[in-house]
């Protein structure tokens, strides 16, 4: 049997066999257990899925196509301290200019 995807969890790794299994891949799950014996430390690599040598090549393609129609990851980007401290800069300035346009137009009255 040859390692055809390595994943990040059990879950994952179940996912992936579910897929090649819709298409008529059987295989099995690797390592799905180790994660436990690891505790916090990242695990990667330990769990593999497998397949028979001969479904190889069509399990790689079937993987390879599934991974091309996944959406990217997006992480917003977090807001820099130079964005905030300048919106506040010209929202004091604007509420300050609100202000003191409301008390000399009290002054002159």
């Amino acid at each position: 049997m040859k390692s055809v995807y390595e994943a990040s969890s059990g879950l994952d790794a179940h996912m992936i066999l579910n897929l090649l299994e819709q298409h008529g891949i059987t295989g099995r799950v690797e390592g799905e257990y180790l994660q436990g014996g690891i505790g916090e430390l990242a695990a990667m690599g330990f769990v593999r899925v497998l397949v028979a040598d001969e479904d190889y090549a069509t399990a790689t393609k079937i993987i390879r196509e599934w991974e091309a129609i996944q959406p990217p990851d997006e992480k917003p980007k977090p807001e820099t301290s130079v964005s905030i401290t300048l919106r506040t800069f010209v929202a004091g300035v604007f509420a300050g200019a609100l202000i003191m346009y409301w008390l000399l137009k009290i002054l002159a009255a």
